[in-house]
């Protein structure tokens, strides 16, 4: 057989993108200072869009939801930017420590620290020039799950209140409307999409970039309802589809491990694989 014949087709979709493989170092180096989502067909590099829009991921179980967060976290990290793990579950205790990381396990803490940072929007003390140093990044991994949580501590430490929504509930609705005027990024994760009780939020409109995996029909429906025939899922571990312009691009996503991450986000060397 020749060896056209058992090469692996230029159109081809990698089957993993790992941190220290000559393409994603090539792709790193390529998109300088700007976080790799993955890579498409031919290895061309799928770059998380300039500005500070939000993220979302929607995904099933197992769909890689917090591959992806973590990969761009540790490149934000890298580039200079204040990130924001709200995290009750553990899924990001690599963070835990690193410099320029706020991490926040407690749905209590997570409630003071977003009414904070709403408040700093209003009183104008956050500046920021368009760049990543001064970005400040919140990587949220259940969206759903944090807005419960914060409706249920304000319903339980607040029981007379008279409010139609829990404060950290608004606050983060305040932060997905208009937190990119002020250099701040949401990069969530949500396995339903959507998000209950924030059904005023216009979601295809506040995550300008929209990854999903390991979803059906409904899936697609909530998150890309403009996408008329969605793509059939994929077994294989950390495919995704990025949804833009009307139209969904399939993307294998780049994986690092926790060590890999803190590594990143350290600024330490990469490690070099010749594969």
């Amino acid at each position: 057989m020749s060896t056209s014949q058992t090469s692996i087709p230029l159109t081809a979709l990698r089957s993993s993108v790992r941190l220290g493989d000559r393409y994603t170092l090539a792709a790193l180096d390529a998109a300088a200072d700007t976080p790799l989502l993955g890579l498409a067909d031919g290895d061309r590099p799928v770059l998380l869009p300039a500005g500070a829009g939000h993220l979302q991921v929607a995904a099933g179980a197992g769909g890689g939801t917090t591959s992806v967060l973590r990969a761009l976290a540790a490149q934000a990290l890298a580039l200079g930017a204040r990130v924001d793990v709200i995290d009750p579950g553990g899924a990001h205790a690599w963070a835990r420590d690193l410099p320029s990381v706020t991490y926040l396990t407690q749905i209590a803490a997570v409630h003071d620290h977003l009414l904070l940072t709403v408040a700093a929007l209003q009183d104008g003390s956050a500046h920021w020039d368009g760049g990543w140093p001064g970005r400040r990044v919140l990587l949220i991994e259940n969206t759903s799950t944090i807005a419960y949580g914060l409706r249920q501590y304000w319903l339980h430490t607040r029981p007379e209140t008279q409010l139609e929504e829990a404060p950290g509930v608004e606050a983060l609705a305040v932060l997905l409307a208009t937190g990119p005027s002020f250099g701040v990024q949401v990069l969530a994760g949500n396995p339903r999409g959507d998000i209950p009780g924030l059904q005023h939020v216009p979601t295809r409109q506040v995550f300008t970039t929209r990854l999903l995996a390991c979803g059906g029909p409904a899936l697609w429906k909530r998150v890309a309802p403009e996408i008329w025939a969605p793509p059939a899922s994929s077994l294989v571990p950390g495919r995704l589809h990025l949804v833009a312009d009307g139209r969904a691009t399939a993307v294998q996503g780049l994986y690092v491990t926790d060590d890999e991450a803190r590594a990143l986000a350290r600024g330490l060397p990469l490690p070099r694989r010749t594969a």
